[in-house]
């Protein structure tokens, strides 16, 4: 016998099905929240599955913060120990650590990739700053780190790692470990895993909104074609891109590498031009590791959001004013 709020919304879509009948239009949205209330995926998780290379599990949320706690809860991790996290990781991923009761603890990245290189945190495990319960390794500004690398460290280490690639939606595809990853509309998020128990023990508020799905493919191709046309104006500034940004992969979050160690000052440079452009800040009331990759790359790295509806006068109009902010 199905519980009593599941009968009664099954009853109501039988309704509407007869309405239907009638040439009255169907309400998707009932239909999806009553399967949901089954037990039953929602269409949304069903087509976001689809993108992934090998079957995975895999719900949406509509709190970035809420649901990197509530993955990590799922993990298993005891409230008050050590959580890896890399030392340019954003705000969100830093709340939602602590929002799970564990301690950040930064440590350095990888010069090349701005991502935690696993050779190097072997290294510096032994010199936490406490019971080591958790790592988050995140993506730097949407390229995705390697997930099966992440996997074997998973195996050899045995903690718990949640990969967190919220601006990566482009590029994330497989799940050997769990992964948050954004919506393509910049609202809510999802987090896949080819193991179920994990995804499925995830208690966070359901998304629901605009995922911007159906309109990534040609989001996607307006990006590219505005990423290529700005790394061929700024070929001469001294201002560098990220591998493959704008060619092999995109996302809206541009990161741009300065000449000098001045980001903060570009940035602000930036903003008073109207250009929404930002840098890294630390908190120094963390843990922290050695970092002087880090350090540099927060100083030389200033990150703009790419306006994918730009024409060739508003992107002359952008390098114009970043050449004048490095200059």
């Amino acid at each position: 016998m199905l519980p009593k709020p599941v009968a009664a919304q099954l009853n109501a879509l039988q309704q509407k099905a007869f309405v239907r009948a009638s040439g009255a239009p169907i309400d998707f949205d009932a239909v999806a929240a009553a399967l949901g209330v089954a037990g039953h995926s929602s269409d949304l998780d069903q087509r976001l599955a689809a993108r992934f290379a090998r079957p995975v599990a895999l719900r949406s949320f509509a709190d970035r913060v809420e649901a990197t706690a509530a993955a990590l809860k799922a993990l298993g991790v005891r409230e008050g120990g050590v959580c890896v996290v890399s030392a340019l990781a954003d705000p969100e991923t830093l709340a939602g650590v602590a929002a799970a009761g564990l301690k950040a603890w930064l440590v350095d990245v990888d010069p090349f990739s701005a991502m935690f290189d696993t050779a190097h945190l072997r290294a510096r495990l032994p010199d936490a700053p406490g019971p080591l319960e958790a790592i988050v390794p995140a993506a730097a500004h949407g390229r995705a780190p390697d997930m099966r690398a992440w996997a074997a460290f998973r195996a050899e280490t045995g903690l718990p790692i949640l990969v967190d690639t919220a601006g990566a939606f482009d590029v994330v595809m497989e799940a050997p470990v769990p992964v948050l990853v954004g919506l393509p509309s910049g609202e809510g998020v999802f987090i896949a895993c080819e193991d179920a128990t994990i995804v499925n023990d995830i208690e966070a508020e359901a998304f629901s909104g605009d995922d911007g799905l159906a309109a990534w493919p040609g989001l996607r191709q307006r990006l590219c074609g505005t990423a290529q046309q700005l790394r061929v104006l700024l070929l001469d500034s001294g201002v560098g891109f990220q591998p493959g940004w704008g060619m092999s992969w995109i996302s809206q979050t541009c990161a741009l590498s300065l000449p000098t160690d001045d980001a903060g000052a570009v940035a602000w440079k930036l903003q008073a031009a109207g250009i929404q452009a930002s840098c890294s800040v630390r908190d120094r009331a963390l843990a922290t590791d050695d970092t002087p990759i880090a350090d540099h790359l927060a100083a030389s790295t200033v990150v703009i959001t790419l306006d994918p509806n730009l024409d060739i006068e508003g992107l002359d109009r952008l390098c114009d004013a970043l050449r004048d902010a490095v200059a």
